[in-house]
């Protein structure tokens, strides 16, 4: 599976879906087992320890750490890094969009006000 490693990690959540949709990152069974709990809750590796990710994936620490290798990552706080940073984007992406829905309100319903009878 050597071959199967990439220089390069991926720099966005989405990139490394797309790297795993292409098979340009394949993984044994054991890392595809904790691979797959990550992308289905990627806060689980922003917040949780590499020992309590293990727990939950059912598989040892050292797994833990394969997998992030196995991505690119150098180490596994490298690949904590880039999830906490997806996580943050979509954060403030909700943010974001909460207050261009909330303007948006505003702008409606002021003409209403404004209204005399």
């Amino acid at each position: 599976m050597m071959q199967d490693r990439i220089h390069c990690p991926p720099t966005t959540l989405e990139e490394l879906k797309y790297q795993i949709a292409k098979r340009q990152i394949v993984f044994p069974d054991r890392l595809e087992q904790v691979a797959k709990q990550i992308l289905a809750q990627p806060e689980m590796i922003a917040f949780e320890s590499a020992a309590a990710i293990a727990r939950n994936c059912k598989v040892s620490q050292t797994t833990v750490h394969r997998l992030a290798q196995h991505i690119g990552f150098r180490t596994f706080g490298e690949f904590r890094a880039m999830i906490r940073d997806h996580l943050r984007k979509i954060s403030e992406s909700s943010l974001e969009e909460r207050r261009w829905s909330n303007s948006l309100w505003v702008s409606i319903r002021a003409p209403r006000r404004l209204r005399r009878p």
